[in-house]
């Protein structure tokens, strides 16, 4: 057994190391505590709040920033009092990447709440019910009107006369042949006897025939036969023009809702939830950058819809001088919500801000300045 003089050794021996556990204790203390405030509550300097142009949310040329998305920020900031500064970015993934790499602690503007999204952010509580809509061309006249319009003018004026050229033609050959044969009715001065030939010529075209079947040579049935060939070329032809210009009108105004979008030329934004949402699908599309673009291509019949958020569709529609509608219900449907890093102690003031917004009343009137006609 262990003496008294032993047993004092052994404390004086392990005292070293006791002391040197209890330094790595404090010191790893002393560590976690400035982790701890990073993460426990909001930096003492202005909060870095990215953003991205997304109209009427942020809108495009506004300095500085204007938009919905703008106008709540600042009034959860206010209600935080905390001070901030915008961050612009040009893409969604830009904004995301922002808050995930630490350059930027908020972002907001019209950012869909996703779970893959989620599994590397945190998102407040949802702040506006959105989706996916449609936006194609309108036609604001009449049926008639726009029947009128959609019919090949030019094409046709140009069949119309390259077969008059052909009937002048023939017409001339039928006079020779017909007053060789000593036809009365082709004995008449030219002007007039022209006149009898594009009758005949015009009678072939649409009975395949042309008198005298009973004494007919074979050379002027061969005539007549062929005459009449041409005759079904042309006729063919204009209706073949008609048909192809009536069948891409009626493919153009045949989107109405999701379910039309298959076999249709399609725009939208790709890194945004329309454009996932469309690769997805198996749905090829355009790519675009903004509204103007999305117009644009609209207008000249590179696309026949744009897919993307049914707000921001429906305010380019409500801003565009030409004619676009925005159809069909709301598909895909989407919340938008604030970004924040994961575990940011922003997260909670920024739900107890939005709460008071929605509960005095400042919601309903953000959503009446910016959204006017649009009923919630």
């Amino acid at each position: 057994m262990r003496g008294p003089v032993q047993r004092q050794r052994t404390a004086r021996e392990a005292a070293p190391f006791v002391a040197l556990l209890l330094l790595a204790w404090l010191l790893s203390c002393s560590l976690a505590l400035p982790a701890r405030a990073a993460t426990g509550q909001a930096p003492d300097r202005p909060l870095r709040v990215a953003t991205k142009v997304i109209a009427p949310f942020v809108l495009p040329g506004t300095d500085p920033p204007a938009g919905f998305s703008i106008d709540l920020w600042s009034e959860v900031a206010r209600r935080m009092r905390v001070d901030f500064q915008w961050q612009m970015v040009s893409t969604v993934p830009e904004l995301l990447q922002a808050v995930r790499g630490g350059t930027a602690d908020v972002a907001i503007a019209a950012l869909t709440m996703t779970p893959e999204r989620e599994y590397y952010l945190d998102f407040s509580h949802p702040y506006y019910d959105s989706g996916l809509q449609i936006m194609v061309r309108a036609d604001d006249r009449s049926a008639f009107m726009a029947t009128l319009s959609a019919f090949p003018w030019l094409p046709l004026a140009e069949l119309f006369a390259a077969g008059f050229v052909v009937i002048l033609l023939l017409a001339n050959i039928l006079l020779v042949l017909e007053r060789r044969q000593g036809n009365k009715q082709f004995q008449k001065p030219y002007l007039r006897a022209l006149g009898e030939g594009i009758w005949g010529i015009m009678l072939i075209f649409s009975t395949g025939e042309h008198g005298d079947r009973e004494g007919a040579r074979v050379w002027k049935r061969v005539a007549v036969a062929s005459m009449w060939f041409l005759g079904v070329l042309l006729i063919a032809q204009v209706t073949a023009t008609v048909t192809a210009t009536q069948t891409v009108h009626q493919l153009q105004s045949s989107i109405l809702g999701e379910k039309d979008l298959p076999g249709k030329t399609i725009a939208s934004i790709r890194g945004t939830v329309a454009g996932d949402y469309l690769s997805q699908r198996g749905l090829p599309f355009v790519e675009m950058a903004d509204g103007n673009e999305a117009l644009r291509l609209l207008a000249s019949g590179k696309v026949q819809a744009v897919v993307y958020d049914a707000p921001t569709l429906q305010y380019w529609a409500t801003q565009s001088h030409d004619a676009v509608q925005v159809v069909g219900a709301i598909f895909r449907p989407q919340k938008y919500g604030i970004a924040v890093a994961e575990g940011s102690a922003l997260r909670k003031p920024i739900n107890e801000a939005l709460l008071q917004i929605y509960e005095d009343g400042t919601y309903e009137k953000l959503v009446e300045k910016w959204f006017p006609r649009t009923s919630r």
